[in-house]
């Protein structure tokens, strides 16, 4: 009889308690209901900060209830943001997450959801590091998720202190990308850039691709017929490989004004058909001069982390802080425009 009145006045109590919207009381009683009530009703702020409180094991729950909530409604940056506040815990009921909003954000192309990928990617990065070996195919996967968000960003800083020349190394080098970001806004990015820089070698065969992709993406049921011969030493995806995008990024005049000045450029007979190489220094044979693996000997270079371009050791310097590397070049190009590392934000000097 005891036992049922106090049942029954703690059950007042809480009814109190909820219609007063006192949640917190709820569960600083120990009574984890008072979460699940906030998170049915959106109130999501308040759910994970008491849930943090109560350890990570209850947060890691709510913050997964979360996530689930917020990317059904695709909003992959506001995921993101509350991840880092959390601190990006790493661990594997979450790691579907973070790879749901990185192939989401990588397809955007936005500057402002790149941004906040790469700190939510930086910062789980940092957690993988301390739990797994950088050979873990799981720290592979999001490290090479954080390279491509980080030359992205890239991209738009070069185009914002007008370095030309590092822009279309950079376009160049994400092409190997195309798997993860769009291809079409890539390769036209590429073929601007480089002409903007005066490659028109590259451009020429930039744009040639664009314009296929451009076709393609007009007509997708007859969009087997591209050659890939221009590329098939390097490490850029096959355009069968790629997916393709629903629609085009620029109008039909302007695309006719890239085919315009490919035609025109090809009947000057001033461009090459290729791609340019580079000798390997561990084989000695010719490799695609932005390619990170070589097609002979297999060796590997790190990208640099201005261009992408491989770092080969002989042109590489190293940010004193966070140690990232880069090519002498084109570190000093970045530096001397923005006195500060692209990685890790600190004030840097030129080599």
């Amino acid at each position: 009889m005891q036992a049922m009145l106090i049942n029954k006045i703690q059950e007042q109590k809480k009814s109190m308690l909820i219609q007063g919207g006192k949640f917190n009381k709820i569960v600083e009683s120990g009574d984890m209901s008072g979460l699940e009530m906030l998170s049915q009703r959106g109130q999501w702020e308040e759910c994970l900060n008491l849930a943090d409180k109560q350890g990570p094991e209850v947060l890691n729950t709510y913050l997964m209830k979360f996530a689930k909530t917020f990317l059904q409604q695709g909003q992959f940056k506001e995921t993101a943001r509350v991840l880092v506040r959390y601190n990006c815990p790493a661990i594997q009921q979450i790691l579907p997450v973070y790879k749901t909003i990185s192939v989401e954000v990588l397809a955007m192309d936005n500057a402002v959801e790149l941004a906040v990928l790469k700190d939510m990617l930086q910062r789980l990065i940092e957690n993988l590091e301390a739990q797994v070996d950088r050979s873990n195919p799981i720290f592979a996967e999001f490290y090479r998720f954080l390279v491509i968000t980080h030359l992205l960003t890239m991209k738009q800083d070069c185009s914002k202190h007008g370095l030309r020349n590092v822009s279309a190394k950079l376009t160049s080098c994400l092409l190997r990308y195309t798997k993860e970001i769009r291809a079409d806004k890539a390769y036209f990015d590429a073929g601007t850039a480089c002409r903007n820089a005066g490659l028109n070698d590259s451009a020429f065969i930039y744009f040639n691709r664009y314009i296929d992709l451009y076709d393609a993406i007009d007509d997708p049921d007859n969009a087997g017929g591209i050659d890939n011969s221009e590329f098939e030493h390097t490490d850029i995806p096959s355009p069968f490989e790629i997916p393709l995008a629903e629609k085009n990024i620029i109008s039909p005049d302007e695309r006719d004004q890239i085919r315009d000045w490919v035609l025109e450029i090809n009947m000057d007979g001033t461009v090459g058909q290729s791609l340019p190489n580079r000798r390997c220094e561990h084989c000695g044979c010719e490799v695609y001069a932005c390619a990170l693996t070589c097609g002979n000997c297999q060796n590997n270079w790190d990208p640099c982390i201005i261009t992408g371009l491989p770092l080969v050791k002989s042109d590489a310097v190293h940010c004193k802080i966070c140690n990232k590397g880069a090519i002498r070049e084109h570190w000093n190009d970045f530096i001397g425009a923005t006195m500060h590392c692209p990685w890790c934000k600190s004030m840097q000097t030129q080599y």
